[in-house]
């Protein structure tokens, strides 16, 4: 190719030539001096466009080059990696995936997207919630997932045959129909108590505020997990114990925060990124403004995230689905996006099994919290803050 590319080079500067000889070989004619002028200009234009055209090509091809040994350095140096609270000292491995540890975890998160056609969430006439849902698919994937840790363990895979019909059973409760107790359906339904219109997109308070209703509404769930939600970036002991019954009961703890104005306070990004290191993590519903991502680990200051904005058809309706109608719900393509791109607005959520994994929990917090920690641990709630402590959509960006 290359040698074809030079012959053609030679062969337009040789026809150039002959065309200038010819030109001046003519030029005491009279009646070619406007046509000589003419040519000349485009011969000029010719051999200034195929010189430009000759450094673009030169330059792209140096810059691909350096972008592959770039990219050919940041893949052969594994730089270890925290998903979920489980650590991973050899990174986003490249090599045999199929077999890598970290890739088997994310390929094991419940993953929910975008999706069209399914029935109208009525009273309106909604039947994708493309445009307007990515924070309530956020939502879905931080529930699924503290059930995936409740009903089959964090450490569970998904070439793990046994408790695999759990495992469907779990998505099944996502799923697009109305009278699925976690579906698009019945969020956006229950987003109206909180003024949002069913197509309204929400925030990190009611997002955390609607999965704790959607819950406590489900009684195979609600009777033994509970939901707390944070509504002053603390934590309270004795709240803990007053919603779980004094630990009768398993807790998700939501906790809507905001750490910086318009963008992250740089302050909070060592704090952020240790968050993925607690065992008990179970991710966050964050990303950019207005656009909703669940946040699930980290590699240095690249955040590992599932994205919802991924449009796919609806399950239609089936008396059995077979396996593969589950492969929807799996990613198997890492992103990240850089930590100093996060909106800093989002929901940080936790799962506790009982109450020795809460201590050992705050325990952690306390040994490992920076100069300027995300969220705060007190043994009792304050007086002012009453059971009606009114939800407070997010600021406009």
């Amino acid at each position: 190719m290359d040698s074809q590319k030079d012959f053609n080079e030679n062969n337009d500067a040789r026809n150039v030539e002959e065309e200038e000889k010819k030109i001046k070989e003519n030029s005491d004619n009279s009646k070619y001096n406007d046509e000589i002028n003419v040519q000349l200009e485009r011969n000029k234009y010719r051999k200034s466009v195929s010189y430009y055209y000759y450094n673009i090509i030169t330059w792209t091809s140096e810059v691909i080059i350096q972008a592959k040994e770039k990219l050919k350095s940041r893949t052969s140096i594994h730089y270890p990696v925290w998903l979920l609270g489980q650590y991973y000292p050899n990174g986003m491995e490249k090599a045999n995936q199929l077999e890598s540890s970290f890739f088997l975890d994310h390929n094991s998160r419940i993953w929910i997207t975008y999706r069209y056609s399914f029935e109208p969430i009525l009273p309106s006439n909604y039947t994708s919630d493309l445009g307007w849902g990515c924070m309530l698919r956020s939502g879905q994937m931080l529930l699924a997932n503290a059930l995936i840790y409740h009903f089959l363990g964090r450490d569970w895979r998904i070439n793990i045959r046994e408790k695999y019909e759990t495992y469907k059973k779990l998505i099944g409760w996502f799923m697009d129909f109305p009278e699925k107790p976690f579906s698009i359906h019945k969020i956006a339904t229950l987003g109206q108590k909180y003024d949002k219109a069913i197509g309204e997109w929400f925030g990190p308070n009611i997002i955390s505020q609607v999965l704790k209703n959607a819950v406590e509404e489900f009684s195979e769930c609600n009777n033994i997990i509970s939901i707390c939600v944070s509504v002053d970036q603390s934590i309270y002991k004795d709240e803990i114990l007053k919603v779980t019954n004094n630990w009768k009961k398993a807790l998700v703890l939501l906790l809507p925060i905001r750490l910086g104005i318009k963008n992250l306070n740089p302050l909070y990004y060592d704090d952020l990124k240790k968050y993925f290191q607690f065992p008990q993590c179970i991710g966050i519903g964050g990303g950019k403004p207005k656009s909703s991502l669940y946040l699930i680990g980290n590699d240095e200051n690249d955040i590992i995230y599932l994205d919802p904005h991924i449009i796919k058809t609806a399950l239609p309706r089936k008396v059995e689905y077979n396996d593969d109608d589950y492969l929807s719900y799996r990613c198997s393509t890492i992103q990240t996006i850089n930590i100093s791109s996060l909106d800093p607005s989002m929901t940080i959520g936790f799962y506790f099994s009982n109450e020795g994994d809460f201590n050992d929990f705050c325990k952690f917090y306390e040994e490992s919290k920076g100069q300027y920690p995300i969220f705060a641990i007190s043994d009792k709630k304050p007086e002012y803050l009453d059971e009606d402590f009114d939800v407070i959509s997010e600021p406009t960006n």
